[in-house]
């Protein structure tokens, strides 16, 4: 609402008059925010060090329940671009354009170039998908940076040699398990299971922390018997509370399935990454349907 874009930006204006500096420029590189984990992953593999990556969700976050603060809004002022994907997963990008609304940054919506006939802005986890946001990446900074174009076109092709070796691990290891069907804690799987045929019946909705109704629960649990489910999906982020009562109820096996919404901060320190988390995820796939 414009109400709440008026609140931002008086605020943004006692930050300004109140300290009376810009924000704090890094470097001369491009300056790229990205607006979670996942979008930051795939800017730093096309960047490389070209380019200053900061990330706006902090890690171990759940981006779905993130708010800008002044300071975030301050610091976009000084951003060439902000890469976010869309489809509403971040539902604050509306008031960060209408307060910070100078010549940059420039916006660049990731799910833009998809048809999206799901409810559901988990566009990435389509390997495929995320080639085409990555394409979008290398061509954004090329403009913005032409003298670099070469390394981004370079490491556009590292990556998406990458990405396509494993959409063919996930169709080859999935094509030939014996079930289908898999239950999952929040309903961000539509993108990966129309790409690799699979089915999910999730306890709650798009977003992770929305309660389950007593019905809801026992349609599930049903579903489960029916159909000979052996594991529950949960996520990292995510209390595992409900699936774990379903789990007890039900004497089936947590197991986890990784949205790459955020990482905690241990598995980035690890080197975890898309490539890394997605390998994981077709694992604990393969180990529930076989």
């Amino acid at each position: 609402s414009s109400a709440a874009s008026d609140v931002y930006k008086r605020q943004l204006m006692l930050i300004l008059t109140g300290c009376g500096s810009a924000p704090v420029k890094t470097s001369n590189k491009p300056q790229i925010y990205t607006s979670f984990y996942a979008i930051s992953d795939f800017v730093e593999k096309i960047g490389g060090d070209k380019v200053d990556v900061h990330n706006l969700v902090p890690s171990g976050t759940e981006p779905h329940d993130w708010e800008p603060s002044s300071k975030d809004m301050l610091n976009l002022n000084s951003a060439d671009v902000l890469f976010y994907n869309g489809l509403g997963m971040e539902s604050w990008i509306d008031k960060v354009k209408g307060a910070v609304n100078g010549e940059k940054p420039k916006y660049v919506e990731l799910s833009a170039p998809f048809e999206h006939t799901k409810n559901d802005p988990h566009i990435w986890l389509d390997p495929k998908n995320v080639i085409t946001m990555s394409q979008e990446i290398c061509d954004t900074l090329s403009d913005l940076d032409p003298s670099n174009e070469e390394y981004y076109k370079e490491n556009l092709a590292t990556f998406t040699a990458q990405l396509n070796k494993l959409d063919n691990d996930f169709k080859t290891q999935l094509s030939n398990v014996s079930s289908k069907k898999i239950v999952v804690s929040h309903e961000a799987y539509s993108y990966l299971c129309s790409a690799y045929g699979l089915e999910q019946t999730s306890i709650d909705g798009i977003s992770a922390d929305s309660e389950p109704s007593p019905a809801k629960m026992k349609e599930i649990a049903d579903y489960i018997k029916t159909n000979n489910v052996k594991y529950i999906f949960f996520e990292e982020l995510v209390s595992p509370k409900i699936a774990q009562s379903l789990a007890d109820e039900t004497g089936v096996q947590l197991l986890a399935l990784n949205p790459f919404e955020g990482l905690d901060q241990e598995d980035i320190d690890n080197g975890a990454d898309y490539i890394s988390v997605m390998e994981e995820n077709l694992k604990n796939l393969v180990t529930a349907l076989k």
